[in-house]
């Protein structure tokens, strides 16, 4: 799938060359580290990949989807999982490490509808979600 992204999403999501973007993934797959999803095309192929990543009482989410079929409601699927997959595992807090130029993870984590703080710096921008006790988030199914 990394072949199929333009470098500057592979940058925006692994904040770092988008050479190394392969040597992340096993970090990023092991399930002590959190959990990931992967989101695949009736053909088979792996078109998105979400990540929550246990950072003590809450846990961070980062999305990847491939450029030809971003827009379409697959990251918006990725992050709800993600969400009850956090709750399910007692994090209510997550929260999106991103750059303050990338529109697309602010639409997506707004898409929640959850509560959402933000945090800038000049290089950062930190969306954070809180969600209610017993709340279970719901985003609308992908597009097709």
């Amino acid at each position: 799938m990394h072949e199929r992204c333009s470098a500057q999403s592979l940058a925006r999501r692994y904040h770092g060359p988008p050479e190394d973007a392969d040597r992340y993934l096993p970090h990023l797959l092991a399930p002590h580290h959190g959990r990931s999803l992967a989101a695949w095309c009736a053909d088979g192929r792996l078109v998105g990949l979400g990540h929550l990543l246990w950072d003590g009482d809450e846990a961070e989410v980062a999305l990847l989807v491939e450029d030809a079929r971003q827009r379409r409601g697959i990251g918006s699927a990725l992050l709800s999982e993600l969400l009850v997959l956090a709750a399910l595992n007692g994090r209510r807090t997550v929260y999106a490490v991103t750059r303050p130029a990338d529109t697309a993870m602010v639409r997506t984590m707004r898409g929640t509808g959850l509560p959402l703080e933000y945090d800038h710096s000049d290089s950062a921008l930190v969306v954070t979600a809180r969600s209610a006790r017993n709340a279970v988030p719901v985003t609308s199914p992908p597009r097709r």
